[in-house]
């Protein structure tokens, strides 16, 4: 690494750029192939039908429930609700094979490379263990938690590419044959506790809606 340092720092300023900019570019293009490898195609099944998660045998932890700094907005679909901070905006959307997709971000344009997906899909176009084979050979963190009273697995990392990094956490779980996957993404070369924490707060506020 720090021979790529020193190389780096002795280039002209036009290498550099072009460096720089080649490097977003690859970079850009892992998260492309993240994205597509954890969302699930109808055209490209991961799983059976009906494919059950194996449990794990490490206890589920729950995630402490504290509230949001400012005033705090409802979102209710079909299959669950949650609370967001009011400094953000979301966006509905769907996925091959009846899935959905709601995606929160900051308002701010200093936070625009902050994303927060939450994704259902049916366990038979994707299955949980599917999707998190993906995090596993990214060698993300993996542990066990418990979201809205369900074994969920979390998994928390960073890829990097020498030149920019991509911090997330994704939390996976399933419920009546029916995956879950809350993803937060962000660029940054170090932990953003304060994003972390909005995240965490989503999570620990994240409810099954009654009736499904």
């Amino acid at each position: 690494m720090d021979n790529l340092l020193v190389s780096f720092s002795g280039k002209s300023t036009r290498e550099k750029v072009m460096i720089t900019v080649l490097g977003s570019i690859i970079f850009l293009i892992i998260l492309a192939i993240l994205y597509f490898l954890t969302t699930p195609s109808q055209s490209n099944k991961q799983s059976l039908p009906g494919e059950a998660v194996q449990p794990s045998s490490m206890p589920p932890q729950p995630i402490e429930n504290t509230s949001f700094t400012g005033k705090p907005l409802p979102y209710k679909n079909s299959y669950y609700s949650i609370s967001y901070p009011d400094s953000y905006s979301y966006k509905e959307g769907q996925i091959s094979g009846g899935g959905t997709s709601l995606i929160l971000k900051p308002q701010s344009q200093g936070s625009s490379s902050t994303v927060i997906e939450i994704q259902t899909y049916d366990a038979s176009v994707a299955s949980q263990s599917a999707v998190e084979n993906v995090f596993s050979a990214l060698n993300y963190q993996k542990s066990q938690i418990a979201v809205s009273n369900i074994s969920a697995t979390e998994f928390k990392g960073s890829i990097s590419n020498g030149l920019v990094a991509l911090w997330g956490t994704a939390v996976i779980f399933t419920y009546q044959n029916r995956v879950y996957k809350l993803q937060l993404s962000y660029l940054g070369k170090t932990e953003n506790n304060d994003i972390e924490q909005v995240f965490q707060r989503i999570v620990a506020g994240f409810k099954l809606s009654s009736g499904y």
